[in-house]
């Protein structure tokens, strides 16, 4: 029973890792670029309705990966070697690292997008707005945009690298 429970936390967790992975690459290197062969202003709809929905995906794999990770440890029996020198020094520990790092900039950069960048790059403009304040608006909104592009292609390539790793501690390590 206990190989059992392990079995499921580590399939709970692949699934969720390959989930965050193959839906930040999709986004990032297959819709994104195909939006602007779309009229801008139904880009800007559509982006703005899957935005949401892609948020939230985001938000329930990292969590999942999060508890799902835990659990795992948890059971293996490593929830406190991950503070001990001598551990993150192996080369399964150094590979749990470099996960754990880059789970956390995930959450940093995901926090960011949808907390920060997401409400200033959708503006609704008031029925009185100026064309100062509209031009004005349109050069943040273009700045703001851009940082979440990026911030996204982060995420593609970290996650990557994060599977990667995983990868290599499911044969017990980095070297």
């Amino acid at each position: 029973m206990e190989i059992l429970i392990l079995k499921i936390f580590l399939a709970l967790h692949v699934a969720f890792a390959a989930l965050f992975v193959g839906g930040n690459v999709f986004l990032d290197f297959i819709l994104t670029p195909r939006l602007e062969l779309i009229p801008p202003g139904q880009a800007a709809r559509l982006g703005e309705k899957m935005g949401n929905d892609f948020a939230l995906f985001n938000w329930i794999c990292l969590i999942g990966i999060l508890v799902t990770g835990m659990l795992t440890m948890w059971r293996n029996g490593l929830e406190g070697s991950v503070f001990d020198t001598a551990f993150i020094t192996t080369s399964y520990g150094a590979a749990l690292l470099v996960k754990e790092v880059i789970w956390t900039t995930l959450i940093f950069t995901g926090a960011m997008m949808t907390f920060y960048l997401r409400p200033r790059v959708i503006v609704k403009l008031p029925y009185d707005a100026s064309r100062e304040s509209i031009e004005s608006d349109r050069e943040d909104t273009i700045r703001y945009a851009n940082w979440m592009r990026w911030m996204a292609r982060y995420n593609s390539v970290a996650a990557v690298i994060a599977l990667l790793s995983g990868a290599f501690m499911s044969k017990g390590g980095l070297w």
